[in-house]
C-alpha cells in the first residue's frame, strides 16, 4: 500500500513537470504526457480510495480498466508529435480509442442491472484474464507503430542535429521494451495465480521507471526548432543548382573561418539561418552536394579540429573531455565513439603517439 502513495506522488509530479515544460519545448508530446501521467494519478487514487473507503468496487474497476487502455493511446500520440513537427490531431488517430470505449461499454452493461452484476461477480476472474490479454494485444500493436516510429526518428535526427544528446529518444524505446516485459511477467503470475508477488514487481519496476522518465523529460531538447521545414517533395526539381552551388561555397567559409561547428547546440535551422536559407535547401546541399547527413556532415569538422587539438603542444593541458567540449561535442562518450570510427583508435592512444 506504501507503494501506491509513492507511485500517486510521482506520477502527479510528473504531471506538473510536463504541463509547465508544454509551454516551452515539444508542446502536443508534453501535453500528452500530461494526460498520460494525470490519468495514471487518477488510477492510484482511485485505487486507494476502493482500498480505504468503499466495499464495492466495481464501479472503481470500470473507470480503472477505460484509462488502462488509454495509456497506450496516448503514449503513442505523444511520440508521434516528438518524431513529426506536426500539431494536428489526425483523423487516423481516433481508433487509438476504441478499445477504451468499448471496454467502458461492456462494463457499464454488465453492470447496470443485478442479473448482469451477478454474471460479472461470478465470472469476475475470466472477464479479467480476458480484459489483460485485450490490453496485452492493444499494447502490442501500438508498441510495434511506436517503436517503427522511433527508429524512422533515429535516422531522420542525423539530418537535423549535430549533437543529438536531448533530442534522441532512446529513453522511450527503453521504457516500450520494460514495459513490454512487464506485460509478458504480468501475463505469466496471472496464469500462476501468484498475482500479489506480480504487484510487488509491477510498483518497483514503475517506480524505476517513473524516475527514469522524469530525469530523460526534464533533459529533453526542443526536437524540432520553430522554423524546420519537413518537406520532401521533389527537390531536385524546385531547387536552382547555382543557388546550390553558391550556398555551398558560403557554407564552407562559414565551417573553415567562423568555425560555427563549435557550437554544440548547431542544428539545421541555425545554420539554414546563418545562410538565409531554407531547412529543406540547406538539408538538400549537404545529402547531394557532401552526400552525407547533417551530422556527419558537422562532426567530420570537429573531429579534425580536435586532431589539431590533441596534435598541439601548447594544448598538451587539456583532458580528453576537455578536448572533446572545445572542439564541439556534446559528451566525451559521442566524441570517443565517432574519433575510434574514424581514425581506428581512441583519442588517449591517438594523444600518446
Amino acid at each position: 500500500m506504501e507503494f501506491n502513495f509513492i507511485l500517486t506522488g510521482l506520477v502527479l509530479m510528473l504531471s506538473f513537470v510536463t504541463f509547465s515544460l508544454s509551454n516551452r519545448m515539444n508542446k502536443y508530446s508534453n501535453i500528452y504526457l500530461t494526460f498520460l501521467f494525470s490519468l495514471l494519478t487518477l488510477i492510484f487514487i482511485l485505487r486507494l480510495m476502493a482500498e480505504y473507503f468503499f466495499d464495492e468496487k466495481y464501479g472503481f474497476d470500470i473507470i480503472i480498466e477505460s484509462i488502462k487502455f488509454l495509456i497506450p493511446s496516448l503514449l503513442y500520440l505523444c511520440i508521434y508529435h516528438f518524431v513529426n513537427n506536426s500539431n494536428h490531431f489526425l483523423k487516423k488517430h481516433y481508433p487509438l480509442f476504441i478499445p477504451s470505449i468499448i471496454v467502458a461499454v461492456i462494463l457499464i452493461f454488465l453492470n447496470i442491472t443485478e442479473t448482469n452484476r451477478s454474471f460479472l461477480e461470478s465470472n469476475y476472474e475470466i472477464i479479467d484474464a480476458f480484459l489483460l490479454i485485450t490490453l496485452i494485444l492493444f499494447s502490442v500493436i501500438t508498441f510495434y507503430l511506436e517503436i517503427k516510429m522511433l527508429l524512422r526518428h533515429k535516422k531522420n535526427i542525423l539530418n537535423i542535429h549535430s549533437n543529438i544528446k536531448g533530442v534522441s529518444l532512446n529513453w522511450i524505446y527503453n521504457l516500450i521494451l520494460t514495459f513490454s516485459l512487464i506485460l509478458i511477467v504480468h501475463l505469466f503470475f496471472e496464469i500462476s495465480s501468484e498475482d500479489n508477488y506480480f504487484t510487488y514487481f509491477f510498483n518497483f519496476i514503475l517506480v524505476i521507471s517513473l524516475l527514469y522518465a522524469g530525469y530523460h523529460i526534464v533533459q529533453q531538447r526542443d526536437i524540432y526548432d520553430t522554423f524546420y521545414q519537413n518537406t520532401e517533395i521533389q527537390k531536385e526539381k524546385i531547387i536552382d543548382k547555382s543557388l546550390v552551388l553558391e550556398i555551398a561555397n558560403k557554407l564552407q567559409h562559414l565551417m573553415e573561418e567562423e568555425k560555427l561547428f563549435l557550437n554544440k547546440d548547431l542544428s539545421l535551422t541555425i545554420l539554414s539561418t546563418k545562410l538565409n536559407t531554407t531547412t529543406h535547401i540547406m538539408s538538400y546541399l549537404i545529402n547531394t552536394h557532401y552526400n552525407v547527413n547533417f551530422y556527419s556532415y558537422i562532426n567530420k569538422f570537429r573531429l579534425d579540429y580536435s586532431k589539431s587539438l590533441l596534435n598541439n603542444p601548447n594544448k598538451k593541458h587539456l583532458s580528453i573531455e576537455g578536448i572533446a567540449y572545445e572542439s564541439g561535442f556534446g559528451s566525451k562518450s559521442t566524441f570517443n565513439t565517432l574519433f575510434k570510427k574514424d581514425t581506428g583508435t581512441t583519442p588517449s592512444q591517438y594523444k600518446m603517439e
